[in-house]
């Protein structure tokens, strides 16, 4: 084993012997100490540990560099089954270890890979039936079959991912009884489960105007439940979709006595809002030479520090046009992982229409942060004047009626910060089906009525997505696509989707294009100065149709242009300046926007 001896006396030969068996001793009395004291204290020691790879007993195998881990003691057995199983994967089938403790604190862990093999006869071993089944594989597979090291690997992998998901987050699974023969490996698998652990509480530091039970129902944890991994990896994802509170550092997770504890250390975000935006703009319909818009905005978030939301919308966009937006949000409706929002839109078309609009949506949040909802919306759409209609012969542009949607929305966001992001990237998707009576108006000729279908489906397609990243130090790139689609035999100007302004189409009025489809791309370059601070640059491009069935319809808007973001301790102040090119609107300086205004965060 690299050293030559040549006849050696027989006193250092039992020497030799003896002080095999002292270190053998002491080996054997090391880990039964580790064992009794793993399970009476439940990893509360830190211990170093240094991960060595061997081809045997002497030489270092080159891939697999030395490991040094500063780790808790309960999570030792964790490692090297983790390191096993990538030596499994690397086709090291008769991989082994062991153990030699240098004092309490210092172990050095050393695998022997022994030889490369391709293909291992497989029993189940002591792993039961329910595993193999909840997992997805025939036990019968399991019976002497020849299985590749991937598969061997992946299998592995799928029953320490049952048992940490239901329960047992210190479950080890490994080959056992092996027999070599030439590239063939054959064994069973030796499961241990490990102590059964449960969820006990959530423990909160830092900021504490939230209560630790709506976190603990936010994160689907719950006293009492047993353990899951996933959930404990998700807890950073989920915390990143509260806009009102953030992550000081990593979860600590603390096990003890069969009981996991969670200690989350919070810092408070200022998102709570009140702000007023004012536009000034070419007033073209009245001849005036300027029209002053203006929106206010009311966001107030985790009213009794519980989650919950309120907030209003009211904006003036044309001279004669209004509209008013109101959410409610509930999150944990009677403590169960639903969450109910409630909506209530009004809008006001010059003098040709009214919608009022009662939306309500449940909501899931998964396992894996995607957010899934049911949503129902109630529009009922009348006419303002019927001047004008009394001898038509043909359908008007709007007409009386109501809609009843029913459809899903999904939500997958992977920002790095759900308020500011820098990098990630997130996807709404929008499907609804809905009911659409239209109603006859006394006052409108009857005529107009005929051969139209009165009751009729509509659906209403809609979606957004974005992604961020940093482009070279403060440069941050936004990109994004939003759109949406209508389709029905009977559309009018209140169904349609309203696009232009801040919001979707930088260069134009509010709401300046309805359409029954639409899609918008826009890139935009930050320059960041801080978080909240920044100058930007930015180019919008459209595609609009009143009508989607005829391509002649299509027009294709672009805006450009610049503005920036201004951050101090009591609110942010921002203004966009952009220029907007359409077939109603050239492109020039007398043509330009400009939006600006202050936002109070609370």
């Amino acid at each position: 084993m690299g050293y030559e001896y040549k006849d050696p006396p027989k006193s250092i030969i039992f020497d030799a012997i003896y002080q095999e068996i002292v270190v053998a001793f002491k080996l054997y009395l090391y880990s039964l100490l580790f064992f009794f004291h793993s399970f009476v204290g439940y990893g509360q020691s830190m211990l170093d540990v240094a991960f060595n790879y061997y081809e045997d007993s002497t030489r270092k195998i080159k891939p697999f560099p030395t490991e040094n881990l500063k780790i808790d003691s309960l999570l030792l057995n964790k490692y090297i089954n983790q390191r096993l199983n990538n030596l499994y994967e690397f086709g090291y089938l008769a991989a082994t270890y062991k153990q030699v403790y240098f004092s309490k604190a210092k172990i050095d862990v050393q695998f022997i890979t022994h030889q490369e093999f391709e293909i291992v006869k497989l029993s189940k071993g002591n792993v039961s039936e329910e595993i193999i089944n909840k997992i997805g594989i025939d036990p019968q597979n399991l019976v002497n079959r020849p299985f590749s090291n991937q598969k061997l690997v992946r299998l592995l992998n799928e029953i320490l991912d049952y048992a940490e998901n239901h329960g047992y987050p210190f479950a080890a699974v490994k080959l056992d009884s092996i027999s070599i023969n030439d590239l063939e490996v054959g064994g069973w698998l030796n499961y241990n489960s490990g102590p059964m652990v449960v969820f006990d509480s959530v423990i909160l530091s830092g900021y504490d105007k939230v209560k630790a039970m709506y976190l603990m129902n936010h994160l689907g944890i719950y006293q009492g439940k047993p353990y899951e991994e996933q959930l404990v990896k998700e807890i950073p994802n989920k915390m990143k979709l509260l806009p009102f509170i953030t992550l000081n550092n990593d979860p600590e997770i603390i096990i003890s006595e069969g009981k996991c504890k969670i200690y989350l250390n919070l810092a408070q975000r200022k998102v709570s809002k009140l702000d007023g935006i004012l536009g000034i703009l070419p007033n073209q319909k009245n001849g005036e030479s300027l029209l002053i818009t203006g929106q206010v905005n009311l966001d107030l978030y985790n009213l009794f520090s519980s989650g919950k939301r309120l907030a209003l919308e009211w904006q003036s966009y044309d001279a004669n046009s209004q509209l008013l937006n109101m959410l409610y949000y509930h999150p944990n409706l009677f403590r169960t992982p639903l969450n109910a929002q409630g909506d209530v839109h009004l809008l006001k078309q010059d003098t040709t229409f009214i919608n009022r609009e009662f939306a309500l949506e449940l909501s899931l949040l998964s396992k894996r942060s995607n957010k899934i909802g049911f949503r129902t919306e109630l529009i009922a759409s009348r006419l303002i004047s019927t001047s004008g209609l009394e001898d038509i012969t043909e359908l008007p542009a709007n007409s009386d009626y109501n809609l009843n949607y029913y459809g899903l929305n999904y939500l997958l966001n992977r920002l790095n910060d759900i308020n500011f992001p820098k990098r990630g990237w997130r996807i709404f998707l929008s499907g609804l089906i809905g009911q659409k009576k239209i109603i006859k108006n006394s006052r409108v000729n009857d005529v107009v009525y005929e051969n139209i279908k009165l009751n009729d489906l509509q659906y209403k397609f809609y979606g957004e997505i974005e992604k961020f990243w940093v482009v070279h130090k403060n440069i941050v790139c936004r990109t994004g696509i939003i759109g949406g689609r209508l389709f029905a035999d009977n559309l009018f100007q209140s169904d349609l989707f309203r696009v232009g302004g801040l919001k979707t189409l930088r260069g134009f009025a509010e709401n300046q294009f309805y359409t029954s489809g639409y899609g918008v791309a826009n890139i935009e370059l930050r320059a960041l100065f801080s978080n909240e601070t920044y100058f930007m640059i930015f180019f919008d491009q459209g595609i609009i149709a009143e009508n989607v069935a005829s391509h002649h319809d299509l027009e294709y808007p672009f805006g450009t242009g610049a503005g920036f973001s201004f951050s101090t301790n009591a609110g942010v102040f921002n203004l966009v300046f952009a220029l907007g090119k359409a077939s109603s609107q050239p492109f020039g300086l007398d043509h330009a926007k400009i939006h600006f205004g202050y936002i109070s965060r609370f």
